[in-house]
């Protein structure tokens, strides 16, 4: 690549070619901007490979994966073909807005490690509004009107990859990856991310545009998997922010996950003590913040019967 690039958009994919399109179609082709599509091993029944969206367009790489280890698997795949100063991030189901032809020109030469931004949400289909991931909205502002504890509020509260511009550099210098598993796979890479980064700042703007649609990682069916990998990644938050002296994360409802977990498959109940165990949890620890847990209303007895006899 003998161009010059100032930034890296990673767009992972599995089987949506169709809406794959529609979010290249909103990318502007600039000699300064690199995009990386990475297809997490899609079904040839549903994917035409010669066919690929982005695989004849000359300022788009696309990388193929046949591992078929998921969403987090095929992120840290893109971040390794980086070469931008910015590195921005999309879901294939998702676009940009228009603004970021603006904002490329005016953020280029920031100082900043992490730039983030509003958004707005539609269903996929009928374009109308929807109101996913509302709950960022507030930290941007806060951070606009210089309001206390805004800047951690970015760093911490913000956990998706999406809607922000990161500096490469720091990310590759500190090792951030995503974690490798079936839901929340850009929670740890979105906390470390704000942990490391140097200044931050917020714009008003909404550069991306979320989707909602049936068939998503958002609306399928809960799995015993799914309730053990979010129960390992929120538990992994909890003790770095425990560690660093973070305070947003005081409790990670333990007993609300556990009881869960034990009602959905009683054989997993000893998978998510393992996990718990691993991330350095004493029995201590763990029954504690299971009685300052939103379930406190749970009797004693049982707390006893599900955490002290199976986690001793």
């Amino acid at each position: 690549m003998n161009r010059k690039i100032n930034y890296s958009i990673i767009i992972p994919h599995k089987n949506i070619p169709d809406l794959l399109k529609r979010c290249l179609a909103s990318i502007p082709r600039r000699e300064d901007v690199q995009i990386i599509v990475v297809d997490d091993n899609s079904d040839p029944d549903i994917v035409n490979f010669e066919q690929f969206p982005g695989l004849n367009d000359p300022f788009v790489e696309v990388v193929f994966t046949k591992e078929g280890r998921g969403l987090g698997y095929v992120l840290n795949v893109g971040m390794t073909k980086t070469v931008g100063k910015w590195v921005l991030i999309a879901d294939a189901d998702d676009f940009f807005n228009y603004c970021i032809h603006d904002i490329l020109d005016e953020y280029v030469d920031s100082d900043e490690d992490i730039i983030f931004f509003k958004h707005n949400s539609v269903d996929s289909d009928m374009y109308t509004t929807t109101y996913r991931c509302t709950h960022f909205y507030p930290y941007v502002d806060s951070w606009l009107h210089s309001s206390p504890k805004a800047d951690a509020l970015l760093r911490y509260r913000f956990t998706s990859d999406w809607a922000k511009i990161m500096k490469t550099e720091f990310i590759k210098k500190n090792s951030i990856l995503f974690d490798e598993v079936s839901i929340a796979t850009d929670v740890t890479f979105s906390y470390l991310s704000g942990f490391y980064a140097g200044s931050i700042r917020a714009d008003p703007r909404a550069l991306y545009c979320t989707t909602i649609r049936k068939g998503s990682i958002r609306h399928k069916k809960k799995t015993i998997k799914n309730e053990l990998d979010n129960l390992y990644v929120l538990c992994k938050r909890y003790r770095f922010c425990r560690e660093h002296n973070i305070s947003f994360y005081k409790n990670i409802q333990l007993a609300e996950f556990l009881i869960k977990i034990y009602r959905l498959d009683k054989s997993n109940f000893h998978k998510a003590k393992n996990i718990i165990v691993s991330l350095g949890f004493t029995s201590g620890e763990i029954i504690k913040l299971c009685i300052y847990d939103v379930l406190i209303n749970i009797p004693k007895k049982i707390l006893r019967k599900l955490f002290f006899h199976s986690l001793k």
